[in-house]
């Protein structure tokens, strides 16, 4: 029975009974990888939650940590695995499961050998092992401030208009809060051996400046005297401000995020109005755990694109990308349609990523020569997008589907995301049997 619905859905792909657009679910392989752990070095200990309050201060007050760095780091960094729809995070139960086979206690596992970590790669089937060392994670302020007086007089008037000067101070105030958080990480292949150990840091700062602008202007004519006092107003933000102060990041679950906020019960969310990627604190973090995810790409692979990179940028008619302008888009032929999975001819050479998407094209009009009625060549018709899901072999890769208007079929073309232009017609799909 269900080798006859098989056919049944080949026949309709084959026959477009298939109403479109069509979606097919994700066939990238996931690589499994294992967080380990990540050790706190940042002297991070103030029971604010915010490290601005002296260590020393905060030890006196309080020997407990409210934020768990530890903890949270490899929570957040799981998390972004998973985003990348390339990465499969391997879990905490997998993973204390593997240390009780070979009774490996949490501080022993810092401790680990080249062949303890073979042996504990192979109970978890992990492609690769990560840890890290927290090794800053601070956030300071740096106050500013600055005044100015303009003076404008001796100006001429009309006649029969007495001379007006006036006197505008300009005053600014403000701050500029800085968190900086420096990582060391280690990634070891399967084999237990190091590949790679970057070190990876970002800084952002959040500068917040009030100005005052006290204006006093007197000028005297023969209807009188006009006098003007008044102060600039605030700009609108069109961003939120991030949390900064101590007395908010107090009240904040640490690596939590909005779904972990909208899952709390109407008590909690009053105890803690504010979730960690709401804070300056948070997107720091964002920015450092992408940057790790890069790194982890680098060395262990495989190329991908990530979910916070860039795509393609699309030219207008008539212009030409970077791409377009030397060798002009990588291009492939589908060889097969799977109905799941489409198998490509492409160059993998050519610098091919996986998630990297690319438009789909198929046989449209027929152009006929003037005086024999010959049909010449076909106008490429655009379809649908794919992206690449699996590099196969070096002329051979999988392709998964986007979206698409029509059934694909052997010899359509796909052509990089770079512009709106379609196929040469060089480049058109084969004359179908």
């Amino acid at each position: 029975m269900k080798r006859f619905f098989s056919y049944l859905l080949v026949a309709g792909l084959s026959l477009g009974f298939i109403i479109c657009p069509i979606a097919v679910s994700e066939t990238t392989p996931k690589k499994r990888i294992a967080v380990l752990y990540f050790e706190d070095n940042s002297r991070f200990d103030s029971p604010t939650g915010c490290g601005c309050i002296p260590g020393f201060i905060g030890n006196i007050i309080s020997k407990k940590k409210r934020w768990d760095l530890e903890a949270g780091f490899t929570r957040m960094l799981n998390r972004k695995l998973i985003e990348t729809n390339v990465y499969e995070p391997i879990s905490k139960d997998e993973l204390l499961d593997a240390m009780a086979v070979m009774t490996l206690s949490g501080h022993s596992l810092k401790r680990l050998n080249q062949e303890q970590r073979a042996t504990l790669a192979k109970h978890l089937d992990a492609d690769a092992i990560a840890i890290g060392k927290i090794r800053k994670f601070n956030q300071e302020r740096l106050r500013t401030s600055a005044s100015r007086t303009l003076r404008e007089g001796g100006r001429r008037a009309p006649q029969g208009q007495a001379t007006a000067s006036y006197t505008t101070p300009v005053i600014l105030r403000g701050s500029v809060h800085r968190v900086t958080i420096k990582l060391e990480m280690k990634f070891y292949n399967a084999s237990g051996d190091l590949v790679a150990e970057p070190k990876i840091a970002a800084v952002r700062d959040h500068t917040y400046g009030a100005t005052k602008f006290a204006s006093l202007e007197a000028s005297v004519t023969e209807e009188g005297t006009n006098l003007t006092f008044g102060q600039t107003s605030d700009k609108q933000r069109k961003n939120p401000r991030p949390i900064i102060t101590p007395t908010k990041l107090n009240k904040v679950k640490f690596a939590t995020t909005q779904a972990d906020w909208d899952s709390q019960s109407d008590e909690d969310k009053q105890r803690y109005p504010h979730h960690y990627n709401e804070t300056l604190f948070g997107m720091v973090t964002n920015e450092v755990l992408i940057k790790v995810v890069l790194a982890l790409r680098d060395s262990v692979g495989p190329k991908f694109i990530t979910p916070w990179e860039p795509r393609p940028a699309t030219a207008e008619k008539g212009e030409q990308t970077p791409s377009t302008a030397a060798a002009g888009p990588i291009k492939g032929q589908i060889l097969y349609v799977d109905p799941n999975i489409i198998y490509v001819k492409i160059d993998s050479s050519t610098g091919i990523a996986i998630n990297q998407e690319f438009s789909v094209f198929t046989k449209g009009k027929p152009v006929r020569d003037i005086d024999t009625g010959e049909i010449l060549t076909y106008v490429p018709k655009k379809i649908g997008t794919l992206a690449v899901s699996e590099i196969q072999t070096k002329q051979i890769s999988i392709f998964r589907i986007i979206e698409i208007t029509e059934p694909l079929k052997r010899g359509d073309i796909v052509s990089e995301v770079t512009s709106e232009a379609p196929a040469s017609e060089t480049d058109t799909p084969e004359k179908q049997e």
